[in-house]
């Protein structure tokens, strides 16, 4: 019998490693780091999975570990260096350490690498407001607000896409309603996307 359709194995540990992240879902951190470091004794792979040294990275956090917690974040970093997610997440670490000026260095290498993260721009704007940037600070939260914006804007033509291809497919006379609404939508987060875009470029010149 042929196995080329069968899964592949799942890594030696995953269980441990999914129970230990459901007991830090439910706030149970001491839990989640035992099961994480089980997890990495029993298949030492897991220290190259940079979701991995994430998720440990903050069960260690929260058992008072806070300078290894930033080692395995600086290690996830490493594995992905061009993830703004791994930065906003050292960053995150930074200013709860009240490490402020750290916090806004991987918080803008993050944006740097996703500028469309509104949860990073505001928090960039939140600790640039602490800092005495307010202009800054103003077009931080001006841009998260538009990727807010596009977001929800994004579901509706999501949806709306669909109805087009369904219209399409049955020969519904409603396909030209479909078809200028899906283009409305497009042209109205390229038009948020380019504001924000032209807010960014301001950047340079506002963060000194």
């Amino acid at each position: 019998m042929s196995n080329s359709h069968r899964q592949p194995a799942s890594p030696k540990g995953h269980l441990l490693v999914h129970q230990a992240r459901a007991s830090a879902e439910a706030g149970q951190w001491q839990s989640a780091l035992v099961g994480f470091d089980q997890a990495e004794r029993e298949n030492s792979d897991w220290g190259l999975d940079p979701d991995f040294l994430n998720d440990r990275a903050v069960a260690l956090f929260h058992n008072d570990r806070a300078h290894e917690s930033l080692e395995l974040l600086d290690r996830a970093i490493n594995l992905q260096p061009q993830y703004g997610y791994r930065y906003a997440a050292r960053g995150w670490m930074q200013q709860a350490l009240r490490d402020i000026q750290g916090a806004i260095a991987d918080y803008e290498k993050a944006v740097e690498l996703d500028p469309e993260d509104a949860i990073t721009l505001n928090n960039l704007g939140l600790l640039e407001e602490q800092i005495g940037r307010m202009q800054s600070a103003k077009e931080r939260f001006a841009a998260a607000d538009a990727m807010d914006r596009i977001a929800s804007i994004e579901g509706t033509l999501e949806l709306r896409r669909k109805q087009l291809a369904a219209a399409i497919e049955t020969g519904s006379d409603k396909i030209d309603v479909y078809r200028r609404t899906v283009e409305s939508l497009e042209a109205n987060i390229g038009g948020i996307r380019d504001e924000a875009a032209a807010l960014a470029a301001q950047g340079p010149s506002i963060a000194l």
